[in-house]
């Protein structure tokens, strides 16, 4: 009784204040399925895979409607992802869980200190540099590691890869908002990658995809309309340090588990 109560509120809570902000939350799925409802992880990885799956797909909607999704990286990102997402399901059960989370772990906080490093060189350059920055061939190359990278994440054990995918896109220039829009674009072609390589792993409790999907959908649905109506100059300056302090708390998570 208590999973019909609890994981609606939880799947709301996630879609409104993760997956709008770009984090996937596919390690909090999976963490709250394993530890609390006692479902195995082959089997929590690939539910949370699946719930992923329809909740980004509504933030995408959202965020495009709201002017937040940047086309050439978020595709140029899918690239990366889906090949990652693809080999690190191909090798899940090579790696143990254990220095998987120790490795994703230290790429997270390096991936911080260049968010950060970043950040600060935006601020020296001042607000007009976003507007003026142009795209290189070099960030192209960039775009694709770092969604392989996410994608690697998700193949691997079913989290959603939005780590490396939001440090990426904060490292490659681009602002808060638009940020969040295109790493939810992201992380839904590598969910659908990652869910049909994970069919294999583990089988679906489709009963605990609905409860969650039903509260996440709404989430991100509500969270880039709350986003939209706010005061962007504002946003963006919660947002920017928002982000790297996701980053650097995911990375301690896994590096300390």
């Amino acid at each position: 009784m208590l999973q019909y109560i609890a994981l609606p509120v939880v799947g709301f809570l996630v879609g409104l204040l993760i997956i709008s902000l770009g984090g996937g939350g596919g390690a909090i799925y999976v963490g709250i399925l394993t530890a609390f409802f006692n479902i195995p992880p082959a089997i929590a990885a690939s539910t949370s895979l699946a719930t992923i799956i329809p909740t980004t797909a509504a933030g995408t909607f959202s965020h495009w409607k709201a002017g937040n999704v940047n086309l050439r990286f978020g595709l140029t990102m899918l690239i990366g992802g889906v090949t990652g997402s693809v080999v690190g399901s191909l090798c899940s059960k090579l790696l143990p869980q254990s220095l998987y989370n120790k490795l994703t772990g230290v790429i997270l906080l390096l991936l911080a200190i260049q968010m950060f490093v970043s950040y600060l060189k935006r601020k020296r350059k001042g607000d007009d540099a976003q507007a003026e920055r142009q795209t290189k061939k070099a960030d192209m190359v960039e775009a694709v590691i770092f969604g392989l990278l996410g994608g690697i994440m998700s193949g691997l054990i079913g989290l959603s890869g939005g780590g490396p995918i939001v440090a990426g896109l904060s490292i490659l220039g681009c602002g808060a908002l638009e940020t969040v829009g295109t790493s939810v674009l992201v992380l839904l072609g590598i969910s659908i990658t990652g869910f049909t390589a994970h069919l294999g792993l583990g089988s679906v409790d489709w009963k605990l995809v609905g409860l969650l999907a039903i509260g996440t959908i709404s989430g991100a649905f509500v969270g880039p309309i709350l986003l939209k109506k706010a005061d962007k100059k504002k946003m963006e300056k919660i947002l920017q340090p928002l982000l790297l302090i996701m980053t650097v708390v995911m990375g301690g998570l896994l590096l300390f588990k």
